[in-house]
């Protein structure tokens, strides 16, 4: 085993890199920024590219290109005429089909998605209404939008959440990434266009009185993009390194989402390249495209082109969306919580002044796409209003995220440099602490409350107690481990941790192989347990409860497998240490 060498600690690190950070530079690149729609594969896109390149130029920092194909999925128009002559405000989402002619036909509401709690009863009627019809919902997405297609819909119209008539582009793709062959059929499935919470009332007012038909019009730019990306590898003593990334591509200006990032992340480059001979371990930065247009093609194709690098040096993934907002007078800590609630909570007080709410688990979305990797730390702060402030439901400080109101006047310069400075101490912290700052034990105690939440909810013949005796055996292990690492301060543990923690990671955040990418669906952790379980009882005595139990069990072989290869793991490290 390697010693460590002395370095600077992530406290001083942060100093260092604060003292350099120079906010008319940033708020510079944003306003540059301002003049492009930045689209991957686009003109605009690659203009952007040519910008930061140059950036990089002028301030010495060495970079990479990469270069890659996205099948990208871009909206031209469409346009919703109703029978009486009145048109409704439409737009196309990501991966919607086109309607090759005018599609003519009856508009239904469908009243069950005002619950989330329908019986298989209700189910079965909720769905046997879409055949021939066009479906005006509530529900939306790639998995509804899949389930619409499958029972004879025409057509989806989903309502927007957002008071003031906003239409937030949205995706309906449930694949993540590029699809491979056997996941082609899932994409464009049916014409999908989102209409404003105001005009689907109207709608559903109308539908109250009489039935309406409706013709629809979409077109869609869906095809092979070339696209690049710049990555930016700052050394440090160790070839182990943190992942600090966001999204270039936008919708429109896309100031908030993500102008304000991209231009934090150079500012940081420029701050780390200038420090890094105080750098223990490396600092890696990216930018990528196919985010919204490509359902984070970027990335997935960056994890699935670097998986060994990522997979043996990786430490810390770190993703910035939707800083800089206006109204985001909150943080919330999303993370895998590896590192222990404590070390982001301390964060958000030191830079909001604020205790820190409960951390939110990390979701499936915004270039989540290195679970696979064994990569133990993930964070992506949550920036946004509070409850008494707050005016959308939209993932921001308001009702402008993904719509051409997302403008300069939407950026807050105090907001933008308190989302830099408490991501870029998160980086200190990480990239310069002893051993990697993960919190094996209260992680494990963690999973063992969700799966305890989880059996509560079991029926009869789904047990879970291997599974929990399995679970209570890595904490054994780990705390043995724990103590060694105590014991034993300059001793360089970086890799096995990596394993041993990023392992633990993957085994609840994923449900799949750590070579593919799952769904796109929203996420909970130990997520196909969960949902086996909840469809076993929703459904029970049907094909379905049968199939949800097959589910579990493979599921629960899944998280016993693991188990036993994390223990030994531990056992033959500890018996060679």
């Amino acid at each position: 085993m390697e010693t460590t060498c002395s370095f600077i600690d992530g406290n001083t690190l942060y100093e260092c890199i604060n003292n350099k950070i120079d906010v008319d530079r940033i708020l510079a690149h944003i306003e540059k920024m301002n003049q492009w729609h930045r689209y991957t594969g686009t003109p605009d896109g690659e203009a952007f590219v040519d910008d930061l390149i140059r950036r990089l130029d002028e301030y010495d920092i060495p970079y990479e290109i990469e270069t890659y194909q996205a099948y990208a999925s871009i909206p031209v128009k469409s346009s919703l005429t109703l029978s009486n002559g009145d048109d409704v405000r439409t737009i196309a989402d990501v991966y919607s089909a086109d309607t090759t002619d005018d599609l003519y036909g009856q508009i239904i509401y469908d009243h069950w998605s005002e619950n989330n709690n329908n019986t298989p009863e209700e189910t079965a009627i909720r769905y046997a209404a879409f055949k021939n019809k066009i479906v005006l919902s509530h529900s939306s997405g790639g998995e509804f939008a899949n389930e619409v297609a499958r029972y004879g819909g025409l057509a989806l119209l989903h309502i927007n959440k957002s008071k003031g008539g906003y239409i937030h582009h949205s995706n309906i793709s449930p694949v993540w990434g590029t699809p491979c062959i056997n996941q082609m059929h899932m994409l464009c499935v049916l014409p999908s266009v989102g209409i404003s919470l105001e005009d689907g009332d109207k709608l559903i007012n109308m539908l109250d009185q009489q039935d309406v038909y409706a013709t629809l019009n979409v077109k869609m730019n869906t095809r092979i993009v070339t696209t690049r990306m710049p990555i930016v590898n700052i050394q440090g003593n160790s070839d182990k390194f943190v992942l600090l990334h966001g999204h270039y591509d936008s919708w429109y200006e896309g100031i908030t989402d993500n102008a304000a990032s991209d231009a934090i992340l150079l500012e940081l480059a420029r701050a780390f390249y200038a420090n890094r001979d105080s750098l223990k371990r490396s600092i890696r930065i990216a930018w990528w495209s196919g985010h919204s247009d490509a359902r984070y093609a970027g990335s997935t194709w960056y994890c699935d082109t670097h998986w060994d690098e990522l997979n043996k040096k990786c430490v810390a993934s770190i993703n910035l969306d939707l800083t800089g907002c206006k109204c985001a007078n909150q943080i919330r800590a999303r993370t895998a919580c590896m590192e222990g609630e404590s070390f982001t909570a301390n964060l958000i007080k030191e830079f909001t002044g604020v205790d820190a709410k409960a951390y939110i688990p990390m979701i499936r979305g915004a270039d989540q796409s290195f679970w696979g990797v064994h990569i133990p730390i993930h964070i992506m702060f949550k920036y946004e209003p509070t409850d008494e402030t707050r005016v959308s439901p939209c993932p921001s400080g308001g009702p402008w995220w993904h719509t051409d109101q997302d403008t300069l006047d939407k950026l807050d310069v105090n907001i933008l440099l308190r989302d830099l400075r408490i991501n870029a101490k998160a980086v200190c912290l990480i990239t310069n602490s002893g051993a990697l700052p993960v919190n094996l034990i209260e992680f494990i105690d963690k999973v063992e409350k969700c799966l305890i939440s989880i059996q509560k909810e079991t029926p009869d013949g789904f047990g879970m107690q291997d599974v929990l005796a399995s679970i209570g055996n890595v904490k054994s292990a780990c705390t043995i481990l724990v103590e060694c690492i105590k014991d034993n301060p300059s001793t360089d543990y970086d890799a096995f941790l990596k394993s041993v923690a990023g392992e633990l990671v993957r085994l609840v955040y994923s449900a799949g192989s750590m070579y593919q990418q799952d769904l796109s669906s929203p996420y909970q952790p130990f997520g196909i347990i969960a949902s086996s379980v909840k469809t076993a009882k929703n459904m029970h005595g049907t094909v379905l409860a049968l199939c949800a139990k097959t589910e579990f069990i493979r599921a629960c072989n899944r998280i016993k497998g693991q188990c036993d290869a994390i223990q030994k793991m531990i056992k033959c490290y500890m018996t060679m240490a």
